[in-house]
């Protein structure tokens, strides 16, 4: 009797032990810019940068935004929102957020602008020196998420980013898509791996961001 207790007890604390994971808070990296020595005499403006992620409640792709609804939702939550975990059977299970205060549409308009000048454009903060000669720039983050997709003996870890940039200026009007995705294994999957593939997928958007920003 008391051998079938303890199977009992082994059970009970394996099952408690699959239960999903907590969120995870992982602080994203921006990645290394160097700077021009010879700034052009063009200028910019970030007129917006809108978070236009779709989350859903149970998707059918791991790759789709969404959270966990047994813990704290709201728009703090999705905007600071980059991957979710997965089990074994594909289904959601812990989040993992950027820190407080920060948020996926700032860690985006800060690359944005790292890379405008990294090109030696001039940025322009105030909207009253908007001149004639100020180039106006919209975008818009269509996707920025990982996710997890469990092996038999491995785990591989996927992120992609995906926007658009659009850029007025008086003769014309340019749009700009940038879309990059990286994936790794991994024998094991921890906070760290999540970080090396979200900031790996991060500097490979850069540097085509940077290429496609010659205004």
């Amino acid at each position: 009797m008391t051998s079938n207790l303890s199977l009992l007890a082994i059970i009970i604390l394996l099952l408690s032990g699959c239960t999903a994971p907590a969120r995870s808070i992982i602080d994203i990296s921006l990645p290394y810019s160097t700077q021009p020595s010879n700034p052009n005499e063009k200028e910019v403006y970030i007129n917006s940068l809108v978070d236009d992620r779709s989350f859903e409640a149970q998707p059918t792709d791991l790759s789709t935004p969404s959270l966990n609804p047994n813990a704290e939702q709201g728009n703090n939550i999705n905007a600071r929102a980059i991957a979710r975990k997965s089990g074994s059977d594909g289904k959601g299970l812990g989040d993992i957020l950027l820190p407080e205060g920060k948020s996926v549409e700032l860690l985006v308009t800060n690359v944005l602008k790292q890379e405008l000048i990294a090109n030696g454009y001039k940025i322009i903060s105030d909207k009253e020196l908007i001149t004639d000669k100020t180039s106006i720039v919209d975008a818009k983050i269509d996707k920025f998420w990982a996710w997890m997709n469990q092996g038999l003996l491995a785990s591989s870890i996927t992120s992609q980013i995906s926007t658009n940039v659009v850029i007025k200026n008086s003769n014309n009007t340019e749009k700009r898509t940038t879309s990059v995705k990286q994936s790794d294994t991994f024998q094991s999957t921890s906070d760290n791996n999540w970080k090396e593939i979200i900031e790996k997928v991060l500097n490979v958007y850069a540097v085509k961001l940077s290429s496609q920003l010659k205004l």
